[in-house]
């Protein structure tokens, strides 16, 4: 399961090997979602992620430079967050959820967490389906109040 998504280092290698645009940003963005979707549909790989998940959240908060021995959400959009040099109201995404970072619990990617926390295998598969419909049109908004995209 582990060579399925980047880590860290290996997301940002690729970022720093590309032209650094906006679409590759989503592009690399979506790559790195199903790559996780992936894990999530794999018996095995499921089980393994809510393992690594539960290691140490409570202790470190930013777990994404420890896979794949933590997991954080935000691993998943690391070119996003790169493109705006974490400026959360200039991405496309924090736009989109009125301007929240994605570090927020029930933002696009702060939700994976809360759905991971409760083991909602199914719950996490039609979100990340979601994901995949935000990053690729524009016309798709995220509502942290609801939990839900609008369109």
């Amino acid at each position: 399961m582990n060579e399925s998504l980047l880590s860290h280092r290996e997301i940002s290698d690729e970022w720093e090997r590309s032209n650094q645009s906006a679409d590759t940003a989503k592009y690399l963005t979506l790559k790195q979602v199903e790559r996780f979707e992936q894990i999530l549909k794999d018996d095995e790989s499921w089980e393994e992620l809510l393992e690594i998940f539960s290691k140490g959240r409570d202790d470190d908060a930013w777990l994404a430079l420890d896979w794949p021995d933590g997991f954080d959400e935000l691993l998943l959009c690391v070119p996003l967050c790169r493109l705006v040099k974490f400026e959360c109201s200039e991405c496309t995404i924090g736009k989109r959820q009125d301007n929240n970072s994605c570090a927020h619990d029930f933002s696009v990617f702060g939700y994976i967490a809360e759905l991971l926390k409760a083991s909602d295998r199914e719950g996490l598969i039609r979100h990340i389906n979601n994901v995949k419909k935000i990053l690729l049109l524009d016309s798709f908004k995220w509502s942290i109040s609801l939990k839900s995209i609008e369109y």
